[in-house]
């Protein structure tokens, strides 16, 4: 039988993402970002509660923001050459680059599903029962009072 998640509410609890919320989340050292990548990590990294990573979510998620800079980047060049090219002889087609646009979106799709980024397989729950957590650990995270220094913090 799995093992139950710890409440969120208790005190516990509390001090435990208090704690986490501390700590700066860097990318994985396995997994290399440009700085280009970097606003892509922060966002996919700020949906959910600090406490609430793990080291191979880390990883999905350093990938996630790859692949989102890349169909940026891709799709910026897509819209500049247009969605159709005309070849020499005069024929027009569908541009190549929409094929790679296409294809980094299923990945980028592939990954979210295998980092558990959704509610069900995050914390083995109902939607809504995912999202009260995950607001109740961003809440504490907000207004924690070990970002101001004057508190020990837990061990």
């Amino acid at each position: 039988m799995a093992k139950r998640k710890e409440r969120i509410d208790g005190q516990a609890a509390a001090v435990k993402v208090m704690a986490a919320a501390t700590q700066s989340i860097q990318p994985p050292s396995n997994v290399p970002l440009d700085q280009t990548d970097m606003p892509f990590f922060v966002n996919v990294i700020e949906g959910f509660a600090r406490s609430e990573w793990s080291v191979h979510q880390l990883e999905i998620a350093a990938m996630i923001a790859r692949t989102m800079n890349d169909i940026n980047r891709e799709h910026q060049e897509l819209r500049k050459e247009g969605y159709i090219s005309v070849r020499q002889n005069g024929t027009t087609v569908e541009n190549r680059r929409q094929r790679v646009v296409k294809s980094l979106t299923g990945d980028l799709l592939s990954l979210r599903r295998s980092s558990s980024l959704h509610a069900l397989a995050r914390a083995r729950g109902e939607a809504r029962d995912v999202a009260k957590r995950s607001a109740i650990a961003k809440e504490i995270e907000g207004d924690n009072p070990l970002d101001d220094e004057l508190l020990a913090r837990p061990q």
